[in-house]
């Protein structure tokens, strides 16, 4: 009888040594699911921030890099037009004054004494080559001033993207603050490992469906930008700073 009692105490030890080990290891296989889980939910939301971060840098550059060759084509096609009218110009001077050469030589050969046409004739070239150079001035400073508007244009434009990229990406952050904080809440109230892992698959969805959406809003406003106005220099855009690399850190 004693025997049995013994026999009995060390299987009921026996199984509750099982259970306790069976415990620990289920905690240990939540606990290696659970870093799986936060280590593949923060390296898909440092991929998508870094892939949108790389997809604007590369976006600006080709927005700057194309004003820049469409300043670089006015700029031509301005010295191009002035050196165009200033031939013309020219021209034009030069056969009025071989037309005016040709009156006074008729002149002479009517009269003996040209030099009232001669006087007349230099008045008339000197007030033509001033009309001239007066047109061309006036010209250039009308062009001067078209390209200063479209300078200050391309500036107050500039400005508002950066504000728009400002505040896109402060959404995309809070964005992705309010789906930890939704996922903590869950996390809190699961009962079981399939559940724990449904609610992080499910914020990094959430997450990587945020970075989709701000990431091709941002491209939409960059590219517009270039077919409205032209930027003057490259200059580094106002307002712009680092993308954190981890936008659910703390998973």
């Amino acid at each position: 009888m004693s025997d049995r009692r013994e026999n009995s105490v060390l299987f009921s030890l026996k199984e509750l040594r099982k259970l306790e080990d069976d415990r620990v290891q289920r905690e240990q296989d939540e606990l290696s699911a659970r870093r799986e889980a936060e280590r593949a939910a923060k390296e898909a939301a440092e991929r998508s921030a870094r892939e949108l971060e790389e997809r604007r840098r590369r976006e600006e550059e080709d927005r700057i890099r194309h004003a820049e060759e469409a300043k670089a084509a006015r700029a031509r096609e301005d010295h191009m037009r002035l050196e165009e009218a200033e031939r013309r110009a020219r021209v034009e001077a030069d056969m009025q004054l071989q037309q005016e050469r040709m009156r006074l030589e008729v002149q002479h050969r009517a009269k003996n004494s040209p030099v009232k046409a001669v006087l007349g004739a230099s008045l008339v070239i000197v007030a033509i080559a001033g009309g001239v150079g007066y047109k061309m001035y006036q010209q250039h400073q009308t062009e001067l001033a078209a390209q200063r508007a479209a300078l200050d244009l391309a500036e107050r434009q500039k400005a508002q993207l950066a504000a728009a990229a400002a505040k896109a990406e402060a959404e995309y952050r809070n964005q992705i603050a309010s789906i930890k904080k939704e996922m903590d809440d869950k996390l809190a109230h699961a009962t079981n490992d399939a559940e724990r892992a449904r609610i992080r698959e499910e914020a990094t969805r959430q997450a990587m469906a945020a970075k989709t959406k701000h990431g091709g809003s941002s491209g939409g406003g960059s590219k517009s930008s270039d077919s409205s106005a032209p930027a003057p220099n490259k200059i580094r855009a106002p307002g712009k700073h680092e993308i954190s690399d981890n936008p659910l850190e703390g998973l």
